[in-house]
């Protein structure tokens, strides 16, 4: 264990090297060969000088040894591993080219049935004391990759719509060596999935798909694993991988798709669990950093934490007054850092700062207004979410449960652990600091639902820095539950189950009695549209679509088409989050497909063709579509009427 304990670390140390200092080698020059040779050069030096001077002080697991295979591992082991597979092949199965509003659409319902199985024999297979801990690791991992998997398996051309856009960046990138203008943020992700592309001959397609949830997979386990047994003297017990494995129940969905702030949220719950495992801070720094160069909203709390590791292991060389002064200077800091980052970076963007208390209050109504159920016509769903509503409610919980926990039994820590777990207090406080200073900026280039989407990550975050806290807390719950009799051990560990099967299924887009999560994933058709349109097409023309048909031709046409305008660069596919080409796609689809306002869009990039592409799932598509036959110059369908395109003009 201690071995596979070791290599992970240097696998991890290897990662974040490559992200952190390729970010920085792409920002200042490029990178082509000429680049990856120097961040490798870059990351062997660094990682050779960690390795002799403090990688190897990371503690190691305990030293009992364990048959690594006997008859109790082959039974349960093999037992959840055709449960496992059998998930898999399901999935597999199910996957569609098709628009989809929820990957649950096209799974069978059997895939349920089958992962409740899977957890059900891993709950038992971690309690059994003669299989090594290594091997429920392994299981566990297995678990995690199951849960974080769905998406990734079902949906064929892709999920969501921002792994698109960094895709189409990346493979530019791999393409030219460098893409103009170089944000300072990104570049960690773009850096690692491009150097490994480049070295391995895995595409860009396939590490995009697959690196979070990859990572997550292996790292969170084995980290959070690790975390437990160094705050307990009783060793590799049932208990942790248990709760390892009940983690799942407070949903995952940044996990379920690649994109930079998914990556710098598992770099940061690496940095906070790792912190506070007795891992030297010089490593935690390196990960802080790599966490930075993929995201700063998530980078600079890491940053801080670390900064507060590192204050704590020095603190006897310095005079209280000193200490005090860098407390306050770290709750400061990190408190105005990430306010002031999004209202400096993007000065163009930003409009004004406005004193709103409903951006104050907006993440309580999860909290307030939904003790109701969801209704009354199927009680599963009913319970689902009645769950599911009160997310905000269940968090607040666990961190409050957390909190009681570390203040009870807080004596029971040593002076060292009980400073390490007032930081993640401290940097608690100053995020929440901080996400109220954020709630108040206002980005003009944003449309209005996505206005509050920056500082509501840092609610994410404090939830993060929360984790640990939570994690001993249900640690010693579960201890406390196998202490009572073999029913109300079952009735728990039955009511542990639905709460990773309702975690599973609201963690993912859905669309049932209850809810319907709108947005369609890119299919086939779209992308078949884009090509339709290219071939079409005489002169430089745009296309006002969704933003699915716009993943789309990210995915078929790359970022090789932009224009000049008075509003800047302008892709010739609309970017909802704001660019100005969706409010002319919105104005065609919702008021009326006039010749008028394709003649506003064609001159804003200043060409003389333009197309509409209008899906049949579209709300009033019909209506649409029927106006447009009126307008447009010429239109045709596209897989039996899936989509309809319509050319204009001047």
């Amino acid at each position: 264990m201690k071995i596979i304990a070791k290599i992970s670390d240097y696998l991890l140390l290897g990662l974040s090297l490559t992200a952190c200092l390729g970010a920085l080698v792409y920002y200042f020059y490029a990178l082509n060969w000429l680049g990856i040779i120097i961040t490798l050069l870059l990351s062997a030096g660094v990682f050779w000088t960690g390795w002799r001077f403090w990688l190897k002080k990371i503690p190691g697991e305990e030293s009992k040894k364990f048959p690594l295979l006997n008859s109790r591992t082959v039974l349960w082991a093999g037992l959840y591993l055709l449960f496992f597979s059998a998930a898999i092949i399901i999935l597999l199965q199910s996957r569609s080219d098709q628009a989809l509003i929820s990957p649950w659409e096209v799974v069978s319902r059997k895939f349920f049935f089958v992962y409740l199985a899977a957890s059900a024999s891993l709950l038992i297979a971690v309690q059994q004391k003669k299989i090594a801990p290594l091997w429920k690791l392994l299981l566990i991992s297995a678990h995690y990759f199951l849960s974080f998997g769905v998406a990734v398996l079902v949906y064929k051309i892709g999920y969501g719509f921002d792994p698109f856009i960094h895709q189409a960046t990346m493979e530019l990138i791999a393409k030219t060596g460098a893409v103009e203008p170089k944000p300072p943020y990104y570049l960690g992700q773009y850096s690692l999935i491009i150097i490994i592309h480049k070295l391995s001959g895995l595409s860009i397609y396939f590490l995009n798909k697959f690196l979070v949830l990859g990572l997550a997979a292996i790292y969170l386990p084995i980290t959070i694993y690790r975390f437990l047994l160094s705050q307990s003297r009783h060793g590799a017990t049932s208990n942790k991988f248990l709760t390892i494995i009940f983690l799942l129940s407070l949903t995952f969905a940044p996990f379920i798709a690649t994109t930079p702030q998914n990556l710098s949220y598992l770099f940061l719950i690496l940095v906070v669990f790792l912190g506070l495992s007795q891992a030297p801070p010089s490593f935690v720094l390196i990960l802080s950093l790599a966490a930075f160069s993929i995201h700063p909203l998530s980078g600079l709390p890491a940053i801080f934490f670390t900064a507060w590791l590192f204050l704590k292991k020095y603190q006897g060389h310095l005079k209280l007054a000193v200490r005090q002064a860098a407390t306050g200077l770290i709750f400061l800091a990190n408190s105005l850092a990430v306010p002031a980052a999004l209202f400096f970076s993007r000065p163009d963007s930003t409009e004004k700062i406005a004193i709103s208390w409903t951006s104050f209050l907006t993440p309580l109504k999860g909290l307030i207004q939904n003790w109701s159920s969801a209704g009354r016509e199927d009680w599963l769903l009913n319970l689902v979410y009645l769950l599911d509503k009160n997310l905000s409610l269940w968090l607040g919980l666990a961190i409050l449960g957390g909190l009681i926990y570390f203040y009870r039994y807080k004596r029971n820590f040593s002076p060292e652990k009980q400073a390490l777990f007032s930081g993640l207090v401290l940097i608690n406080l100053s995020l929440l600091i901080a996400y109220l200073l954020s709630s108040q900026i206002v980005f003009n280039d944003l449309i209005h639902y996505e206005q509050a989407s920056y500082a509501s990550r840092l609610l994410i975050i404090i939830v993060i820095f929360s984790l640990p806290l939570i994690s001993l807390a249900l640690n010693y719950l579960i201890k406390k539950i196998k202490g009572q009799t073999l029913v109300s051990r079952l009735i728990w560990f039955g009511l542990g189950l639905a709460f990773l099967m309702i975690s599973l299924y609201v963690s993912y887009p859905r669309f049932d009695r209850y809810f319907n999560s709108h947005g369609y994933s890119t299919s086939q058709a779209d992308c078949r549209a884009v090509k339709a349109v290219a071939e079409t097409a005489s002169q430089p023309y745009i296309a006002l679509a969704n933003q699915q048909v716009s993943a789309a031709a990210l995915k078929e046409q790359g970022f090789d088409h932009y224009y000049q305008t008075d509003q800047g660069l302008v892709y010739f596919y609309p970017i909802p989050t704001g660019g100005p080409l969706y409010q002319y796609y919105l104005d065609m689809a919702y008021k009326k497909p006039s010749r008028e306002t394709m003649n506003e869009a064609l001159d804003l990039a200043g060409v003389d063709e333009g197309y509409l592409i209008i899906n049949r799932y579209w709300y009033q598509s019909g209506r649409i579509i029927n106006a447009a036959k009126l307008t447009a110059d010429s239109w045709q369908m596209i897989d039996n009427g899936a989509i309809y395109i319509f050319k204009y003009q001047r």
